[in-house]
């Protein structure tokens, strides 16, 4: 298992893995719109007062003051260390990006389709 990561590979994990999908499509947290804003349940104080920053990719709880990138999100959520963290969101995100708006865009309807049904097809 790796255990060395360059701050290329950190970085485009903390920046192109749409942290509003992950917490809502990949972790399975609680969400819910509250005054037309995305809403989460904070994995460490279990409150709703959160918020995500798309274009920091950060997520925030005002009730316990904590900041989450993704990374932290998947090692909280799924109780892991921050290799394990690293490994899961590279695995989500399997190719070197190139153009980082077009990947962020892809992964997210990616992360969105995850856990949807499966609709079409010739009857």
């Amino acid at each position: 298992m790796k255990r060395r990561f360059s701050a290329r590979e950190l970085f485009e994990l903390r920046n192109t893995v749409p942290v509003d999908a992950l917490i809502e499509n990949v972790l399975n947290i609680p969400v819910k719109q509250s005054d037309g804003f995305f809403r989460f349940l904070c994995p460490v104080c279990n409150e709703f007062q959160t918020a995500t920053n798309l274009s920091t990719n950060l997520a925030r709880c005002f009730r316990c003051e904590r900041n989450f990138n993704p990374i932290d999100l998947v090692m909280i959520a799924k109780g892991v260390g921050f290799v394990e963290s690293v490994n899961y969101l590279k695995r989500l995100s399997s190719t070197p990006l190139a153009h980082c708006d077009e990947k962020r865009h892809a992964l997210k309807e990616m992360l969105n389709c995850i856990g949807k049904p499966v609709s079409g097809g010739a009857s």
